[in-house]
């Protein structure tokens, strides 16, 4: 950590105010002149800092870092436009040649923020002691909010290094640094999770309403649903099942609570109906209720493709999950970025420079660094199947760009780019397999303002589906007794295995509000298309199921690398590592996570590099 090398967190805190205007949150003035002295003595003091902690997340630095640790390595990108040429730490990366002198092994980035966290935890009560309008309750819902952010910056760390240097004191100055040895990830991440579980109870459940179009401080700040969200995926890596199931229900029912209370029959609103599951489903104000024929609750509350069934127009989640104002009602923790071309406002350059719009070079505008691997965008119209399971899947349409309209042959990242898409139900294409046209709506000039989302509710569903699986108590979905006989319960009905038919549930939902079917055909288009348990009437394809759908569903979004890792931590087997190429094939598990920077080593002597890096020849002359 270049020794935990920090400048003073108060000075980073309050320069960070200038760069953003998200409402009331957001406009507190800054002080002229800040020191000890004249700093944490009010209300307001917390409130910049807080400001800076999110600002500090929002830098073009960390969002990079959750691309390319959580993303680039996986098997759904390739490299892009003049990669090898003008950004050879990145192609080296696809490559898997990953060495110490690489800038996306420096994690300074992600420990500015964590200090700033505990340096609110920290001041946070001198504060409250000093002025009475900052409540002992204001203290504990702040230390809840900047306990989530820290900790989520740990177990992006975790996942990307395995085992690093943990610390919970504020480092003020430089000369309070000093070197920390790393503590195991396995380790790190249970601290976390006992943090959280500590907190949670203190953060708030809502914030007061925000009247700035771009900002949404229950989804751009840390809540009780962010913690439990975070809580759900810490206890699935840590492989704490049953914990994951119990916090990822309390995020899922809160946004139930949410549709109840400000979606379901609101009067005035257009309804219409769609056939879900042999059950006729109402949709209000682009919100709906998605189950599974044989789920016996009301079902899953999430945004449908479509924004009328009679318009034939598709893309209706997509453009208020990615793009517009983002913030959606399925969104969780996301950071707001905007697009005025001024000091007041952040650009999501991240996203803007690695997956599109946002790099000029030969001519060739809106495309990025990273690119879309070949098997993803030629999938369906090849015929092959393997990552979408028919031409009716939205997701397919939506989350690729092609260079020409229809023609697969070539596609880029559209999520985190385009501002919108319009699907429509394609004519007279070249290509049977392709059933819809899209046209994405992209963004002019400089500023890339989509935002970046941690946490969504689709998200969330899976990852219970997925913990709901390794509990399952039987092989099958069908329940059988030793002899092989189904087992039935006191009235003679079927008996099945509850886990995976919960898990089976979830999927559905999330599977079938991305289905898309012109009104000029019937329903049978769309039930011919929906997910048959039968197909999966085990815990193996169940798995396989859940994993072919996070996939599907959080593709781009820095979450497939991270599930990999996961599964092979489960199953212990490295074969099952996707390569891009054969000889970047991975047969060393410590060849997973990233090598220490080499600053970091020279900086921190009690820092050791992992020992399938200690040969790695640090002579790269792009080095840091």
């Amino acid at each position: 950590m270049k020794n935990l090398k920090l400048k003073s967190i108060l000075l980073a805190g309050v320069a960070c105010l200038g760069l953003s205007s998200c409402g009331d949150f957001l406009e507190i003035e800054p002080k002229t002149f800040v020191s000890e002295d004249n700093f944490w003595n009010e209300k307001t003091d917390i409130e910049q800092t807080v400001i800076g902690v999110y600002t500090k997340l929002q830098a073009d630095e960390v969002i990079r870092r959750c691309i390319m640790w959580g993303e680039a390595r996986s098997e759904n990108i390739l490299d892009g436009l003049n990669c090898e040429r003008d950004q050879k730490d990145i192609y080296r990366t696809l490559q898997e040649q990953l060495l110490p002198t690489n800038p996306f092994s420096n994690w300074q980035s992600f420990y500015a923020v964590i200090n700033e966290c505990n340096t609110v935890i920290e001041r946070a009560p001198e504060v409250s002691e000093k002025d009475p309008v900052y409540t002992p309750s204001d203290v504990l819902a702040t230390q809840a909010e900047m306990a989530f952010v820290r900790d989520l910056c740990y177990f992006y760390l975790v996942r990307a290094f395995k085992d690093v240097p943990y610390y919970t004191n504020a480092i003020q100055v430089d000369e309070e640094a000093k070197p920390i040895e790393a503590t195991s990830g396995d380790l790190i991440v249970q601290y976390l999770i006992a943090d959280l579980e500590s907190v949670v109870g203190n953060a708030l459940k809502a914030y007061p309403k925000d009247d700035n179009s771009r900002y949404n401080s229950n989804c751009n700040r840390a809540t009780q649903s962010s913690i439990y969200a975070l809580l759900a995926d810490l206890c699935l890596w840590s492989g704490q099942y049953q914990k994951c199931v119990d916090y990822a229900q309390r995020v899922i029912d809160a946004k139930m609570q949410d549709y109840r209370e400000n979606y379901a029959g609101r009067t005035g609103m257009t309804s219409v109906t769609v056939y879900d599951g042999g059950t006729m489903m109402s949709v209000s104000d682009n919100v709906s209720l998605f189950k599974w024929a044989n789920d016996t609750g009301d079902g899953y509350p999430l945004i449908p493709c479509f924004s009328s069934l009679s318009s034939n127009n598709y893309g209706a989640d997509f453009n208020s999950i990615f793009g517009g104002n983002g913030n959606s009602f399925e969104s969780i923790f996301e950071l707001a970025y905007t697009t005025n071309g001024n000091d007041n406002y952040i650009s999501n350059s991240a996203c803007g420079a690695l997956y599109g719009n946002h790099y000029l070079k030969d001519g060739n505008a809106g495309r990025g660094f990273l690119t879309v691997a070949d098997a993803l965008f030629s999938d369906i119209p090849n015929n092959v199947y393997a990552i979408f399971d028919h031409g009716y899947d939205e997701r397919f349409y939506a989350n690729f760009n092609p260079e020409k309209p229809g023609d697969y042959s070539s596609a880029d990242v559209s999520k985190f780019v385009a501002s919108g898409a319009t699907i429509t139900p394609s004519t007279g294409t070249t290509n049977a397999n392709i059933r819809f046209s899209v046209t994405h709506s992209s963004v002019s000039g400089n500023y890339h303002s989509r935002n970046w989302i941690f946490y969504r509710l689709t998200d969330v569903m899976l990852m219970q589906a997925e913990a709901l699986i390794e509990l399952a108590a039987n092989e099958d979905y069908e329940v059988r007794d030793d002899e092989g006989n189904l087992v039935k319960d006191d009235e003679g009905n079927q008996v099945y295995d509850e886990n995976l038919s919960r898990a089976f549930g979830l999927i559905y939902a999330v599977n079938r509000r991305s289905i898309v079917a012109p009104t000029t055909t019937t329903n049978s288009t769309v039930t011919a298309n929906e997910l048959k348990i039968n197909k999966y009437n085990t815990r193996s394809l169940m798995r396989d199921l859940c994993k072919a759908e996070r996939r599907r569903e959080l593709m781009f979004e820095g979450k497939r690398w991270f599930d990999i890792l996961r599964y092979v931590r489960r199953e212990g087997n490295l074969s099952s590592v996707p390569s891009k190429r054969i000889a970047a094939r991975i047969l060393d598990s410590e060849a997973l996570y990233w090598p220490y920077n080499r600053y970091e080593l020279k900086n921190n002597p009690l820092l050791k590099q992992k020992s399938y890096y200690d040969t790695s020849s640090e002579s790269n002359s792009d080095a840091e």
